[in-house]
């Protein structure tokens, strides 16, 4: 039995998600494809625009076997701990042999090229990165400038490579990409690498093409105004454009949930950010959680008084140094509660305590099975006996999970009117 791993948001799903289950399974002649999937918020520090049982429905009904929970510490993390936390957790399972995922580029050796480089950290360069961030450039810029300036140091003559080379950091998915290799060679994995090409527009394009569109451009529709959606007897005909976007078995969970828990923005956790900034009582305080350094957390709290909401508030922080996506993260992990010390702990010892199921096809009852003869780490399919199976850590780590969700649905409850949330009673999808 071949299995192959995917790593995703699904944020929402649509036709290039199902194209790549497809072509995974068939690219590595795989006969179960795992998904490790983002909890209610995801990599660069939104909120999911639908929640993860949705989400993790909407991959079954188009050919994923199983998929697993992604814990919030490594989902909400940059794109280094997002990479290393998701493919450990493949790694864990011990039955998967390729791990897929899609790419601007869909060449497996010029991205090796990089994470081999990154990977090793020469001398060399990391003398040019310390330079140009010196020079006052945000991290990725700084490393990008770096790789060119180091290919060409040790290939002179060679400038089109390092020019090609260094490009593949400037977008989103190449950018995963080179980190799921590091993290393989981080963990001395035998899983195989496989990388497939983006179809249609690309990641940050915000408009419709037709059939291969972008998450991006997708939630650009569904983040309709809420007065217009609670002026509408049928909110889903707001959907009508996104018929040709979003496969035909998915697109119901997603019309059933529009309206109605759909869709969830950042913007709805603006008073609840607001609240717990005003509760922070030093700059020292705020470099306890995951990321902030110590002069962000002063440029953070000295700006506490002027905050109205949360994206102004990321507008008034962000400089050249500090990027949109590191304020963004660094300000859900205050909100949820993501120590450095809580992550630094699970890394040094194995990164992952256990495995939580968020929904599986009925046909692939036999993952579960491979999964336990071959995996040590208890496998949740039942929340309330989890803590029965977890040690210290394990308890720790699954709390912070399910504070994200119930910080996720609070807003969901206020907005929508819905009853209060309680996973605990919460079934997941077989499909």
């Amino acid at each position: 039995m071949r299995t192959v791993g995917i790593i995703t948001e699904y944020n929402p799903f649509h036709n290039g998600h199902a194209y790549h289950i497809e072509q995974s399974k068939i690219q590595s002649g795989a006969d179960y494809c795992v998904v490790v999937m983002s909890g209610d918020f995801v990599q660069r520090g939104p909120p999911a625009i639908i929640d993860k049982f949705s989400r993790a429905e909407m991959a079954l009904r188009c050919g994923a076997d199983l998929v697993l929970e992604l814990p919030a510490v490594y989902a909400c993390g940059s794109a280094e701990y997002f990479a290393l936390g998701a493919v450990a957790l493949l790694h864990s399972l011990g039955i998967v042999d390729t791990l897929c995922f899609g790419s601007e580029c869909g060449d497996i050796s010029l991205l090796a090229k990089v994470a081999d480089i990154l990977f090793q950290e020469p001398a060399d360069y990391r003398c040019i990165l310390r330079d140009y961030l010196s020079q006052g450039n945000g991290f990725p810029a700084a490393r990008q400038k770096a790789i060119k300036n180091y290919l060409l140091e040790i290939c002179p003559d060679d400038q089109s490579q390092s020019t090609i080379l260094a490009s593949l950091l400037e977008d989103p998915n190449n950018i995963l990409g080179i980190e799921y290799l590091k993290a393989l060679r981080t963990l001395g994995s035998s899983i195989r690498p496989l990388t497939i090409q983006r179809k249609g527009g690309s990641y940050h394009q915000d408009f419709l093409d037709g059939t291969f569109s972008s998450a991006t451009s997708i939630r650009k529709i569904l983040y309709a105004p809420s007065q217009l959606l609670k002026s509408m007897q049928r909110p889903a005909d707001l959907l009508t454009p996104l018929k040709s976007e979003i496969p035909g078995d998915a697109f119901p969970v997603l019309e059933k949930a529009f309206g109605r828990s759909c869709p969830v923005t950042a913007s709805d956790f603006s008073a609840m950010l607001h609240y717990r900034l005003l509760m922070v009582s030093s700059c020292e305080e705020l470099t306890q959680f995951l990321d902030i350094s110590a002069d962000l957390a002063k440029r953070i709290y000295a700006h506490i008084p002027y905050f109205r909401d949360l994206d102004s508030f990321v507008a008034i922080i962000k400089t050249r140094q500090y990027t949109e996506g590191r304020i963004r993260r660094c300000l859900l992990h205050l909100l949820l509660g993501i120590r450095t010390d809580l992550v630094n702990s699970l890394k040094s010892s194995g990164c992952h305590r256990y495995l939580r199921v968020l929904g599986i096809r009925k046909e692939s009852s036999p993952l579960l099975r491979q999964i336990k003869e071959c995996c040590s780490l208890p496998l949740i399919t039942k929340l309330a006996d989890a803590h029965a199976l977890l040690d210290s850590k394990g308890q720790a780590m699954l709390e912070s999970d399910l504070f994200a969700s119930q910080v996720y649905h609070s807003a969901v409850t206020s907005k929508y009117n819905r009853e209060p949330y309680n996973e605990f009673t919460v079934k997941f999808p077989v499909i």
